[in-house]
């Protein structure tokens, strides 16, 4: 074949094999979908395999064909979002920028990522409801990796001289954790105290404002 050597050939994926390939990744995505909103409504123990499948539009024997049973398409409903908050706290990170720029790219990609998956949030409520099953089996290692991400970035700080060299990197993180996710855990109880709409774009920012301040006096020289 003209452009290959003698006995290597060039591998094409036959167009029905391509196609299948396609029509499972759209299945697949819709299950997850539909699983993240009816688990995110009603928890890993109430929501039920019949109702995600009629949902996503899904023959109830091809979701346990992709997903095995419905504890696993739970953990890879949380995968999925561990996935992309990892993904967001490791776009953030840019040791050419001063440390500050980083922590507080970081935290909002972070915050807002939270004002827009309302679903993921409550599944961080079931989760405490749960005693950290279902997460205990995947969020070590999504720390890990943030806890690698930020490591890089600590150290940074240190080494100029603009951040706390007695850092408890692993506080740190689990303090943005938590003063992020209560604003939108939280917000039913907020939003009966406060006047104002919690999710407007000026308090959203203004909370975002407070949260990087507490954060910066905490970890800045």
């Amino acid at each position: 074949m003209e452009g290959y050597p003698i006995g290597q050939h060039k591998h094409i994926t036959p167009p029905k094999a391509a196609n299948r390939e396609q029509r499972s990744e759209e299945s697949r995505a819709r299950i997850l979908k539909a699983a993240t909103s009816i688990f995110a409504e009603k928890g890993p123990e109430g929501a039920r395999v019949d109702e995600i499948a009629d949902q996503a539009g899904i023959n109830k024997r091809m979701l346990y064909h992709y997903f095995g049973n419905k504890e696993n398409l739970y953990l890879e409903v949380l995968r999925y979002n561990y996935n992309k908050i990892y993904t967001l706290s490791k776009n953030a990170i840019n040791l050419a920028d001063e440390p500050k720029v980083n922590v507080a790219r970081a935290i909002r990609a972070y915050f807002y990522f939270l004002a827009d998956n309302e679903a993921y949030v409550r599944l961080t409520s079931w989760e405490a409801l749960c005693v950290g099953r279902f997460t205990g089996k995947l969020f070590p290692q999504f720390f890990d990796l943030i806890e690698l991400e930020f490591d890089d970035l600590i150290k940074d700080g240190i080494e100029r001289g603009c951040i706390r060299p007695d850092i408890d990197i692993r506080q740190a993180i689990l303090s943005v954790r938590a003063l992020c996710l209560a604003y939108f855990t939280q917000r039913k109880i907020v939003q009966s105290l406060w006047r104002e709409d919690i999710f407007s774009e000026e308090m959203l920012e203004a909370c975002l404002q407070h949260i990087l301040n507490l954060i910066f006096d905490g970890l800045f020289i």
